[in-house]
């Protein structure tokens, strides 16, 4: 979905995954040149130098990511017309016996574009063919800038079975990011391969609680309630914060506080921030701020915001460089303020 896509930040390094990056580097390497013009063949080769499942698994995942674009024509299609809807080629009557699945995976090997549903079935064709379990998981992900929409279903992503344990992936979000132009930008993210699920549940709600992956997954308040964590937010050791709640309530006048508790900065120190980040942002939008810690302690880092203008409307909490959370603002009125002092005295 183009507003699950219109985040801007891409991380180079991510935390999850069964091995370290540098060692999928030649996996990822290596299939950026295969190609074949069917599931089935397309995956033998790339699953046939591998015998561990995690490799094949990343073999798939990284193929997918780099070889698939998003569809920006949907995009172009919704902003034109309100709708989603968009020409398709004729069904090839040929595949009547095959799966829908494999179909749509097949449709999308051929025209090596496709929106989250496409993505989710053509990443399970080719785990079926490679003989690995996956599973396509329906929910709501939270992206930037999704104003009001409603909590319902909206994207599609990946559930996979390695060494007898689940997994969750999401290679839509993993294959690239847009431009505020919606030019699609084709780039390898591994922050969601084999996330782990107490940080896949920031940005991931599934209809189904079970593909949490977690014994206690928050309630559905719970979860829209919590700061927006942007892409960036993973890769970093980052605990608790505080307020917990995503929706920050004060007066024109108030300083609002906000801590972040950091469990190894020595490691931070080491990451690269968002190279794609555009820093003229921060002067230009009159309705978000962008925080730097005001004071920091070995594993904490505290900002403060005063209020002095009705126009912010978003807080973006910085770290090493880079937007790691967002809260948004709601100003209290003023004849609340004065109730409120009248009410003291």
């Amino acid at each position: 979905m183009r507003f699950l896509l219109s985040i801007w930040f891409m991380c180079i390094i991510g935390t999850a995954g069964a091995q370290s990056l540098s060692n999928y580097s030649n996996i990822d390497w290596r299939v950026g040149s295969i190609d074949a013009p069917t599931p089935d063949s397309l995956s033998k080769l790339l699953i046939a130098p591998y015998t561990k499942d995690v490799d094949k698994v990343r073999a798939i995942f990284s193929w997918v990511a780099q070889h698939i674009s998003y569809n920006t024509f949907v995009i172009s299609s919704q902003r034109r017309n309100g709708s989603s809807k968009y020409s398709v080629e004729p069904e090839d009557t040929t595949m009547e016996w095959k799966s829908a699945i494999e179909m749509t995976a097949i449709k999308v090997l051929k025209k090596r574009m496709a929106v989250c549903d496409g993505y989710a079935k053509l990443f399970k064709a080719l785990c079926d063919h490679a003989g690995l379990r996956s599973e396509i998981i329906s929910g709501y992900a939270r992206g930037y800038m999704q104003g009001n929409r409603k909590f319902s279903s909206n994207h599609s992503w990946n559930a996979i079975m390695i060494d007898s344990a689940w997994h969750l992936l999401d290679v839509t979000w993993a294959s690239g990011y847009f431009t505020y132009s919606d030019q699609y930008v084709q780039r390898l993210n591994d922050t969601y391969f084999l996330t782990p699920p107490e940080q896949f549940i920031r940005d991931h709600y599934p209809e189904d609680l079970y593909w949490t992956l977690m014994d206690n997954p928050p309630s559905i308040p719970e979860f829209r309630k919590m700061p927006f964590h942007c892409k960036s937010f993973i890769k970093y050791s980052i605990g608790e914060v505080s307020p917990s709640n995503g929706i920050v309530e004060a007066y024109l006048g108030d300083t609002v506080h906000i801590e972040v508790n950091i469990t190894n900065k020595s490691r931070d120190k080491h990451i690269s921030p968002d190279p794609f980040f555009d820093s003229s942002i921060i002067e230009r939008n009159v309705n978000e701020v962008y925080l730097m810690a005001s004071d920091s302690t070995p594993h904490s880092l505290k900002y403060s915001f005063r209020v002095n203008t009705p126009n912010v409307q978003w807080i973006n909490v910085m770290y090493n460089n880079d937007v790691i959370m967002r809260y948004r603002l709601e100003l209290k009125s003023a004849l609340a303020a004065r109730t409120k002092e009248w009410g003291r005295n």
